[in-house]
């Protein structure tokens, strides 16, 4: 299948803000892969789609900057100065490259063009090449490519390396093309793909035709992590009650969300990036080797915990360990390191259909209990202890007193407020549920991706200084909320910087436009409706709280979080006259 036919049909995506559309275009490049392509064409197309070489589990990245881009492109004999100036112009490389394609004189005439095979497989070796000249040799690859390229083929090529395809296409739409062309609903595409968290998987049994509600390659597995379950901010405990009966309260812990793998012995530890972080945590791959169950997922927060007060340490001493390559040992010494596990997901088989209570009653059988009410002269007993496993802290009450106890005493020993959970629901991956709450003292903190960048004045000049950050809508369309620059460190704000150069597009009037990676958790006074950002808000005195390494963009605030928090916002407002 030619890789051309493939772009054809991506131009039409583009060229349309319809979300209908968009589908409609995608269902017709399934029609053209059954007649000219295969079922592993169809699952590099969606792969594709979405900007990626790698399954979205694999969290794998080609590693590939715009500097290495342009050098590349350069060496096919497009001018430096017009290219630069092109995508300044345009603000997209793509475009670029596709606009002074008639500036390349070294066509052959006995190059054939690319097929999809071709550019996937160039690709994936490109990103497996290191050592001695690897630059080289992968600038070597990509110029083969773009010659042998179409104008509008390197307009995606360009993207595609970049892994920023700008056509607008999301898993939803994707999943929404296959329940029209395959005739199946989408709530069950969506539901595999949560378990999954594999687009191209299910593009190709669609193709094949597998049954999808046998097939084993499409249910939960050991060793292929899955999204997590996320939670929705509630205004009070009060509604928590109210709306689930008798809640399961849990300390919300300042840490990191952890899932851990274990088969025969063999264990990783998975962050909530999906990044396999086994070789940093090595005492906590100890303790879980030495757990008699075998065959599990289980799923927990990883925190730093001062032994002498048995207080968690800042949350930027989880990123250190997390972080770490060289010297873990010595690490361990001065991080200690506890890991509260809250949920299970798998033992022996899937169990993410199970109500919650039925869950935790199985963990507590591996872990043992801590329910508050009953065990908590034990709880505060081994708060210190070099315990490096447990279980979260519990209650389970329809009582408003109680649970306001609870919520105090997380407060007292150090962590950030309260989970609050209802004991009949499934486990829903990669999903905002309203089975899930949390609850703090303060105002919801967002997560938020940066999408520009400033240099700073006076002390701050040799760093960017001033963030343009963004939330998503349900598509993953990303708008602008606000710019930040205060709570950061010089420390911060220098690996900001090294972080910024690295994945920068373009550079326009002074403000560089980046690749929308770098997650930041802000704290703010309040959301104001604001008519300056097309999402129609705005964020008032945003501050960084911190660099959130462990997050993507997945991961951060939609604009439904921000309509929510600001009817909450509202509320309280008026209960204060």
């Amino acid at each position: 299948m030619l890789f051309k036919d493939v772009c054809d049909i991506f131009y039409k995506i583009e060229s349309t803000t319809k979300r209908l559309e968009k589908m409609d275009y995608f269902v017709e490049l399934i029609r053209l892969t059954k007649e000219k392509g295969s079922a592993e064409d169809l699952k590099k197309i969606c792969y594709i789609a979405i900007g990626r070489v790698f399954a979205e589990y694999e969290n794998k990245e080609l590693g590939i900057g715009p500097n290495l881009l342009i050098e590349a492109v350069k060496t096919i004999g497009i001018n430096e100065k017009k290219l630069l100036n092109s995508i300044k112009e345009t603000g997209d490389i793509g475009v670029a490259v596709e606009k002074l394609s008639s500036e390349i004189k070294q066509v052959s005439l006995f190059q054939t063009p690319p097929t999809l095979d071709d550019v996937y497989d160039t690709l994936k070796k490109i990103s497996e090449i290191e050592g001695t000249n690897s630059q080289k040799k992968k600038i070597r690859h990509i110029s083969s490519l773009l010659l042998k390229s179409s104008p509008i083929e390197r307009r995606y090529l360009a993207r595609l390396i970049l892994e920023d395809m700008r056509i607008g296409m999301s898993v939803p739409t994707i999943l929404s093309a296959f329940s029209v062309y395959f005739n199946i609903p989408k709530e069950k595409l969506e539901k595999i793909y949560a378990v999954v968290n594999d687009i191209g998987l299910i593009a190709e049994k669609l193709m094949l035709n597998v049954d999808i509600d046998k097939d084993e390659d499409l249910k939960l597995r050991i060793f292929r992590p899955i999204k997590p379950m996320l939670a929705q901010l509630i205004s009070s405990i009060d509604d928590a009650i109210i709306e689930m009966g008798a809640p399961q309260f849990e300390t919300k812990y300042d840490g990191a969300r952890v899932q851990i793998h274990k088969k025969d012995e063999n264990v990783k530890i998975y962050s909530r990036k999906l990044e396999d972080i086994t070789n940093s945590i090595p005492e906590i791959v100890e303790e879980v080797k030495n757990m008699e169950e075998d065959n599990i997922i289980v799923e927990g927060e990883c925190v730093a915990i001062d032994l002498k007060t048995g207080h968690p340490r800042p949350f930027q001493d989880i990123l250190r360990r997390f972080r770490r390559k060289y010297d873990i040992d010595k690490m361990k010494e001065e991080i200690n390191l506890r890991v509260y596990l809250f949920d299970i997901l798998y033992y022996n088989e899937s169990l993410i259909d199970l109500p919650l209570k039925e869950r935790r009653k199985i963990l507590e059988n591996i872990i043992g209990t801590n329910d508050w009410e009953r065990d908590k002269a034990k709880i505060e007993n081994e708060i210190k202890s070099k315990k490096k496993i447990d279980i979260s802290y519990k209650l389970t009450t329809d009582n408003l007193e109680k649970a306001m106890e609870f919520y105090k005493w997380s407060l007292n020993i150090g962590h950030e407020g309260i989970m609050i959970k209802n004991p009949n629901a499934p486990y829903t991956p990669g999903s905002r549920v309203r089975t899930m709450y949390k609850f703090k003292p303060t105002l919801e903190s967002l997560d938020v991706v940066i999408t520009r960048a400033k240099m700073g004045m006076g002390k701050r000049k040799d760093w960017y200084g001033s963030f343009e950050i963004s939330v998503k809508d349900e598509e993953g369309n990303l708008y602008p909320i606000g710019h930040v620059g205060s709570g950061l460190t010089e420390e911060e704000l220098g690996r900001l910087t090294e972080m910024i150069e690295s994945i920068k597009i373009n550079e326009i009037d002074g403000e560089a436009i980046v690749e929308p990676k770098i997650v930041l958790e802000v704290s703010y006074e309040e959301i104001q409706e604001s008519d300056k950002y097309e999402c129609g808000y705005a964020l008032r005195f945003p501050r960084v709280v911190r660099i959130r390494e462990d997050k993507s963009i997945d991961d951060i605030n939609t604009l439904e979080d921000i309509k929510r928090i600001f009817a909450i916002q509202k509320g309280k407002g008026k209960n204060k006259k």
